[in-house]
């Protein structure tokens, strides 16, 4: 069976279980959403050709962003209004990107044994956006069950710990040696902990859901984009003064936007 077949039947299992999930009971989405994620997980191992494959790491990563997009969705879309036309909106555009998310999976994987692969940038900023988008869906959701800070502070940071390690895992495969002297789990525990303390302090600043998600969502574009530089060596003084910008433009955004009193 070619990788094309592969990734259609795969793609189409996946949208079919969301679909399913979408009509399920409130009191059983909980259950569904398990076996929603089970399935897209299985598909994306046999879409990709992996599910047999010795290299533990490279499984986890390849399924890392679908993992998280599909959580994130699926909570999301549970909050909407029930409805059959748009239940198959929904479920088409899961299906839309599940499909797009095997076809960057693909190019990582030929890329780790080729590094000069024409695709590459390309699929690397199309998985940054997904992983952006897959953040706000969590980030979003999680915000909306109005959980402790203490709660908020561990999901947000345990949540963003493994989208780092996926966006480094991404940003490594160009390198000669895969990133390995570069201390991945330096990167993402740094990176998860300031996550998780944003998401604290939100909990107590009056932000609201949508714009906290947001303000977390441009943390992740901020840091991603500085330890992309610093793992490529590339931190220059001008790529700092960019994200710096940037982020005091969040600030100023969160000071003038919102009510303190």
């Amino acid at each position: 069976m070619s990788k094309r077949w592969r990734y259609f039947i795969s793609t189409l299992l996946s949208m079919i279980g969301f679909y399913i999930y979408l009509w399920l009971p409130v009191e059983s989405r909980y259950y569904g959403l398990a076996l929603e994620i089970g399935l897209v997980v299985f598909c994306f191992l046999f879409g990709l050709g992996v599910i047999f494959e010795k290299n533990t790491d490279q499984k986890l990563m390849v399924i890392i962003l679908p993992l998280i997009f599909a959580l994130g969705y699926s909570l999301f879309c549970a909050l909407l209004p029930s409805n059959q036309f748009y239940m198959l909106l929904l479920s088409v555009f899961f299906g839309l990107i599940i499909y797009l998310l095997f076809l960057v999976e693909n190019v990582f994987l030929v890329a780790i044994g080729f590094k000069t692969v024409p695709l590459y940038r390309a699929a690397y900023t199309t998985s940054l956006i997904f992983t952006l988008l897959s953040a706000f869906f969590v980030f979003d959701s999680l915000l909306s069950f109005k959980w402790p800070f203490y709660i908020n502070f561990f999901l947000v940071a345990t949540i963003s710990i493994i989208l780092f390690l996926y966006q480094f895992w991404a940003i490594a495969i160009e390198l000669s040696d895969d990133g390995i002297g570069k201390g991945k789990w330096t990167y993402a525990l740094v990176a998860g902990f300031m996550m998780g303390e944003l998401a604290l302090a939100f909990s107590f600043w009056p932000v609201g859901i949508f714009k906290g998600s947001v303000y977390l969502v441009s943390a992740i574009y901020i840091l991603s984009g500085l330890f992309q530089a610093d793992i490529k060596d590339r931190l220059f003084k001008s790529v700092l003064t960019n994200y710096g910008l940037i982020g005091a433009a969040i600030v100023i955004a969160i000071i003038l936007t919102n009510r303190w009193g």
